[in-house]
C-alpha cells in the first residue's frame, strides 16, 4: 500500500510484470535531468502517440515546461529502483476553474504492456481525488487502441472531439474514495 503524504503519493515501490522493480514517486524539478534519456528510449511511434505529431527531440524550452511543477501542475515518476533511470511520468494539470486536471503519460516503450501505465495512472487518480479534483480527462489520438483500452478499464469515457481525436474523462464524483 502507498504512503501518503498530505498532498499526495510520498513513495511506492512495485514490481511490474517482467519483474522490474519501479520506485514511483512525485516528481521533483531536478528530474528534468532525466527526461533526456528517458525520451531517447521512447520509439517515434510512442512519442507521436503521446505528443500528437512527429517529434525527433523536445527542445530545451519544452524540457523546462516539462520540469515546471507546483500545486497546479503535478507529476509522479516511475524510477528504476537499481539505475534511478526514469521509465514512465504521468503528469496532472490543473485547469482554472480548479475542478479538473488534465493528464499525460508516457512509459518507456519496452515497458509498455507491462503494467506501470496502470500504477502511474492509479498515483494521478488517487491524487486528484485526495486533492478534491471532480474530473480528470486527457486527449487520445483515436488510433492509441492500447491508452483508450487502459482508460475505459479505469471508468473513463472516451467521446469523439475530431480531427482523429478522442477525451477520455473520468467523473471522480462517481468514484470511490
Amino acid at each position: 500500500m502507498p504512503q501518503k503524504s498530505e498532498l499526495g503519493l510520498n513513495e511506492l515501490h512495485e514490481t511490474v510484470r517482467g519483474g522490474e522493480r519501479v520506485q514511483i514517486r512525485r516528481a521533483q524539478a531536478e528530474d528534468v535531468a532525466l527526461y533526456r534519456d528517458f525520451l531517447a528510449d521512447v520509439s517515434a511511434e510512442d512519442l507521436r502517440l503521446r505528443f500528437f505529431a512527429d517529434i525527433a527531440e523536445l527542445s530545451a524550452e519544452e524540457m523546462d515546461k516539462l520540469g515546471h511543477l507546483d500545486r497546479h501542475n503535478v507529476a509522479f515518476v516511475g524510477l528504476d529502483e537499481d539505475t534511478g533511470r526514469m521509465l514512465g511520468l504521468v503528469r496532472l494539470k490543473e485547469e482554472l476553474d480548479e475542478q479538473t486536471a488534465e493528464f499525460a503519460i508516457l512509459v518507456r516503450s519496452r515497458l509498455k504492456g507491462h503494467g506501470l501505465g496502470w500504477v502511474l495512472m492509479h498515483c494521478a487518480i488517487d491524487y486528484a481525488k485526495q486533492t478534491g479534483l471532480r474530473r480528470i480527462y486527457g486527449d487520445v489520438l483515436a488510433e492509441n487502441a492500447s491508452m483508450l483500452q487502459m482508460c475505459e478499464q479505469l471508468g473513463f469515457r472516451a467521446e469523439e472531439i475530431g480531427s482523429g481525436m478522442k477525451r477520455v474523462v473520468l467523473d471522480l464524483r462517481s468514484q470511490g474514495s
